[in-house]
């Protein structure tokens, strides 16, 4: 049984690793992405669920898994993420909070995010 810490990780951690998923870590299992919620903060559009904003991400038809074509992304899902890959993928998460991250790790954490889990890769 392994042991979680609780670490504090900064808003701009969670915007450079979602900025690594959307150019390009998950874009081999995703059709396209609307913007639900953009908040004025939000710079880019991949920014709007660390603002409370929303974005519906729509599966490649090809890539269904467990019924699922739309998934959202919020502020909760974000934070249930970071959890989840703690658990259940500690060599991505301490890629990630030794700012040693990239394009894979980009994309464990979105699937962590919207499936609680790791689907594709």
């Amino acid at each position: 049984m392994s042991t979680i810490i609780t670490t504090a990780v900064p808003d701009e951690r969670i915007k450079d690793l979602l900025c690594s998923a959307f150019e390009g870590g998950i874009n081999y299992w995703v059709d396209h992405v609307e913007i639900t919620d953009r908040p004025a903060q939000a710079e880019y559009y991949h920014e709007s669920p660390v603002y409370g904003g929303l974005l519906t991400i729509h599966v490649e038809k090809s890539e269904v898994v467990k019924g699922k074509e739309i998934v959202k992304l919020d502020r909760k899902s974000l934070e249930k993420g970071l959890q989840i890959m703690q658990e259940k993928y500690p060599h991505h998460w301490a890629d990630f909070i030794a700012e040693n991250d990239d394009a894979i790790t980009a994309d464990v954490y979105v699937q962590c995010c919207v499936f609680d889990d790791v689907i594709y890769g």
